[in-house]
């Protein structure tokens, strides 16, 4: 990736997150909207789909998803493909902001009459959301530098973008989460993606 784009995708990142952190900050309206976001969706919820986002959601934890990357960073050493190994670094460094972003601004979860998950940890960011953006984003960016067919990268980058969907929607329907946690997530996971591959 040209460092041009990659620092263009990282700023683009940051700029949203700090957009959606001076909201969080100043307490402006749209706190009250990502509130009523997940409460319109807890009012849609039913058991087929409460099931189908508690197993979304699980399967793509902070832990599941940081043993995935540890498990394929091995491999690719092992076969000495090293820049692919360190690229998967950038899921550790995200997770780990991650942490400290979190108990830098300490948002509260979202109230909510009978959440799905129930959690002691800060709201902001969402760790599924910034985990999911990170891994998918990394495998994504190393898929593009060693294929050189053009549908088969556009395939690779949506059914990236479509999973990282899928996981932050997860989150928000379950209640664990507001629609800006989930959002500063995925800019946190992408920021991280850009500023680590090369």
């Amino acid at each position: 990736m040209p460092a041009r784009l990659r620092w263009s995708i990282a700023l683009a990142a940051l700029a949203v997150f700090v957009l959606l952190a001076l909201q969080l900050v100043t307490a402006t309206g749209l706190a009250a909207v990502h509130l009523g976001i997940t409460q319109a969706l807890q009012a849609r919820r039913g058991p087929a789909l409460d099931a189908l986002m508690l197993a979304l959601s699980n399967s793509h934890s902070t832990t599941v998803v940081l043993i995935a990357a540890v498990v394929l960073a091995a491999w690719r050493w092992r076969r000495d493909d090293r820049p692919a190994a360190w690229s998967l670094a950038a899921v550790p460094a995200g997770e780990l902001l991650n942490v400290g972003l979190k108990n830098l601004f300490e948002r509260p979860r979202p109230v909510v009459p009978e959440p799905l998950v129930h959690l002691s940890t800060y709201s902001f960011p969402s760790g599924h959301a910034v985990a999911s953006a990170v891994f998918f984003g990394a495998l994504c960016a190393l898929l593009w530098q060693r294929v050189r067919s053009r549908r088969l990268r556009i395939v690779a980058t949506a059914g990236a973008v479509v999973m990282v969907l899928l996981v932050s929607f997860s989150r928000v329907y379950l209640g664990a989460h507001y629609a800006s946690d989930v959002l500063a997530g995925i800019a946190v996971g992408t920021f991280c993606v850009a500023l680590l591959l090369r």
